[in-house]
């Protein structure tokens, strides 16, 4: 299979690190038109969504045409991120124990309560965007045991479908005490465990990623209507399904822009995954340090954020170069 690579995903991936960071330090917190926050929602909620688009392209792009081949990388990928996510969660600890200080519970239960949602969850205190990686690493775990099993791309894209209903499910048995007993204790116990289960998610998008690298793609024109039937759907039937048509047919978009070629889109793609990394890092410094003012939300947030993140991204890119370039001296 051709290896591809896609300078609109790079400069997408840039803009919608953007957009996460604009979710969570709301920019428009103060903004009174209903028009500009609920595209400003719709645009965030595209954002993750996205990347899970992007990454399981990208899979099908390089893990090979045997069974074998796809075993192995899938194997090399779950150990990179879960190196990732633990070094990132690491760095991310002291927040992690401020948040827990000011809990009010005992040692004890702060302790089983990181192991959860270090395991199940991926949200700790203002590091809760590294749920995306721990949803990434389950997604890479059940497309390993469906290769294994000689499975192919549509029982990727099957199993992702069926992860997502079940998440939906649950989410919608929380606040539901009058169901049947042994049903509202099996939603209890999901959401003791999952909370909502979000980490599910990420099978789906990744599979539908992984399915259009594989098999097809859709023009512009069907794409751009596909975007404004899913924001339809979204106001009128349901805001889950409207949200996932309109993600896919937005990746589907990007993907028939061509775009030159130029140096500058490795350099994005290089700080898109960094700024997404340390944004709530930049952000704790802002709100904690620099202004006192823990977790303020605000234009002043969204710049300040924005611009440290940019700073930190490109010291990392920087320093990880030189590494680099130092080690391959030694060889």
């Amino acid at each position: 299979m051709r290896e591809e690579r896609l300078n609109s995903i790079d400069l997408f991936k840039f803009l919608m690190a953007i957009v996460v960071i604009a979710f969570h330090t709301n920019p428009f917190d103060k903004c009174t038109s209903v028009l500009v926050n609920e595209t400003a929602i719709i645009v965030a909620d595209m954002a993750v969504p996205f990347f899970f688009l992007a990454s399981g392209y990208f899979i099908a792009d390089k893990w090979g045409d045997t069974a074998a081949e796809r075993r192995a990388y899938i194997q090399k990928m779950i150990i990179s991120t879960f190196k990732l996510y633990c070094v990132w969660t690491l760095f991310h600890l002291p927040l992690t124990i401020y948040g827990y200080t000011q809990s009010g519970n005992s040692v004890m239960e702060c302790v089983l309560s990181y192991v959860k949602y270090f395991l199940f969850v991926g949200k700790l205190y203002n590091s809760y965007h590294l749920w995306y990686l721990l949803s990434m690493l389950y997604a890479l775990a059940g497309m390993w045991i469906l290769i294994c099993r000689g499975k192919g791309t549509r029982h990727i894209l099957a199993a992702g479908v069926f992860f997502y209903v079940v998440y939906l499910l649950f989410r919608g048995l929380q606040g539901h005490n009058d169901i049947n007993g042994v049903l509202n204790a099996v939603g209890k116990a999901y959401y003791f465990v999952f909370n909502t289960g979000v980490i599910f998610t990420g099978l789906l998008y990744m599979g539908i990623g992984i399915y259009i690298r594989e098999h097809r793609r859709l023009d512009s024109r069907a794409a751009a209507v596909g975007i404004a039937i899913g924001v339809i759907i979204r106001y009128t039937l349901s805001p889950d399904a409207g949200n996932i048509l309109s993600s896919v047919m937005l990746f589907a978009l990007i993907l028939n822009l061509q775009l030159p070629d130029h140096p500058c889109y490795f350099v994005l793609r290089m700080l898109s995954r960094y700024i997404y990394l340390v944004h709530l890092l930049c952000f704790s410094v802002y709100t904690f340090i620099i202004i006192r003012r823990p977790d303020k939300l605000g234009v002043d947030s969204f710049f300040a954020t924005l611009i440290l993140a940019l700073a930190v991204s490109v010291v990392i890119i920087y320093l990880k170069g030189r590494y680099e370039r130092n080690k391959n001296r030694n060889l």
